[in-house]
């Protein structure tokens, strides 16, 4: 029986290792910049949004049940692989923002809400408010109210996502185009 070359299970062997490594370092970097030192290092989340009483008085804020999502639990899908795309190409075009538009000046910070806003709310729509349903279970939602029964019901009829009607939730508020409560239930 011939005896396996060494240089080939040693480069088997360093292989496995340095693919164990680089798992292991990507998922210490998720975990890293999913928090909320790490977003607010350089979007104006600190001092806009979470400095805001819409946010503090937020349900999600101030929910009973001790639950307190992050920015990215809202903003970043999970899996190492889908929040390492959206943190590289969707976090680039913000990087970008950061550094082209001075957000330190209210008036712009205010010109520019909307059209954040917009891109936020196409974006959920498009992935079927894939970061809402990682939390919630549509199915599992009972609101108290009947206006609210009766919408849950037609949400999961017609095929709705979260974002089509919960889109005030945290921040302060921006109306939604005309366009997207036209398209309510028509995923893009």
């Amino acid at each position: 029986m011939k005896k396996p070359n060494k240089t080939i299970l040693a480069v088997l062997v360093l292989g496995v290792l340095g693919g164990l490594l680089l798992a292991l370092g990507a998922e210490q970097l998720d975990h890293y910049t999913n928090t909320q030192e790490f977003c607010t290092s350089c979007h104006l989340t600190g001092t806009y949004i979470a400095q805001s009483e819409t946010f503090k008085t937020s349900a999600h804020e101030t929910t009973s049940f001790g639950v307190r999502p992050k920015c990215s639990d809202c903003h970043i899908p999970k899996g190492l692989v889908a929040a390492t795309y959206v943190h590289i190409f969707k976090g680039m075009k913000d990087m970008w923002g950061e550094l082209t538009i001075n957000y330190d000046d209210p008036k712009v910070w205010e010109a520019e809400r909307p059209r954040l806003a917009y891109a936020v709310r196409d974006w959920l729509r498009a992935n079927d408010s894939v970061t809402c349903r990682s939390c919630h279970d549509q199915n599992a939602i009972k609101p108290k109210k009947k206006r609210g029964q009766r919408m849950h019901k037609e949400a999961r009829e017609t095929g709705m996502t979260c974002i089509d009607c919960h889109y005030n939730l945290v921040h302060e508020e921006v109306e939604p185009r005309d366009s997207f409560l036209d398209s309510a239930g028509k995923q893009q």
